[in-house]
């Protein structure tokens, strides 16, 4: 009988602390997240992001970033990046792209409103890059 409401007692509060977002996937355990929409299909160093809203998550900002998107819960891709401290904070979001050779747009950087870091993207490999 005590099992049981131990058991009970522990699904009450995990259920509690994931629906305040007090417990994290460990993919998501960065602090920065901002959403920003993709209006075509976009490449990046280690996917392919097709149009749409993505929550684009800063992940391990002291040592080696990346940055992770998610659609939804699901985790579509992570890339490696580096971090550039602007004078001031980015006053709104702005995506850099750039075409490609072949036609791809390749994703090179973002500045987030708000955030005082532009992130930005490798230029190795990015798929269909051609380079």
């Amino acid at each position: 009988m005590r099992t049981c409401r131990y058991l009970l007692m522990l699904t009450v509060v995990l259920g509690l602390a994931t629906a305040f977002g007090l417990a994290k996937s460990p993919d998501q355990s960065a602090g920065k997240s901002a959403n920003i929409t993709i209006t075509a299909t976009t490449a990046t160093p280690d996917g392919q992001l097709q149009p749409g809203v993505y929550k684009m998550t800063l992940l391990n900002a002291a040592t080696a970033p990346e940055v992770a998107f998610y659609k939804g819960n699901k985790l579509i891709c992570k890339c490696p990046v580096k971090l550039e401290t602007l004078p001031n904070r980015a006053a709104y979001t702005e995506m850099f792209v750039e075409t490609g050779s072949n036609g791809t747009r390749i994703l090179k950087t973002v500045s987030v409103g708000g955030w005082t870091q532009k992130v930005i993207f490798s230029e190795a490999a990015a798929p269909g890059s051609g380079r």
